[in-house]
């Protein structure tokens, strides 16, 4: 019988979860985890100019291949989070915390989430 990769991120994250704390990005952890009661979600954002730059910058490519990029990372996130949530992507009442990196920048962003942790 073949199992869905969904299966297998649910099995590794529930599992990883009850061992004990642990970090996960992305894979719709928040939804997984939901009923984790030591479960704290985030979503993290950024400008749309930062994001086109931060791109540029690391994959050396024009802004209009870093928004193309984008645009196309985004789009396959939504996807997935809908279509194992059912729910919108990037929706705050989603998350407990969400936070624009653009202010704060990485590190700082880092530095607020590991205080609120």
């Amino acid at each position: 019988m073949a199992i869905r990769i969904e299966q297998a991120y649910f099995s590794t994250i529930t599992s990883l979860a009850e061992k004990g704390p642990c970090i996960i990005v992305g894979r719709c952890a928040d939804y997984m985890l939901k009923e984790n009661e030591n479960r704290i979600s985030f979503f993290i954002t950024a400008d749309e100019k930062k994001k086109i730059a931060r791109i540029k910058k690391k994959y050396g490519v024009t802004e209009t291949e870093a928004v193309k990029m984008i645009n196309k990372n985004d789009r396959n996130r939504s996807n997935y989070y809908k279509s194992i949530t059912g729910k919108t992507w990037g929706m705050a009442e989603n998350y407990d915390f969400c936070i624009c990196s653009s202010y704060y920048g990485i590190d700082s962003t880092v530095e607020i989430i590991t205080k609120l942790i």
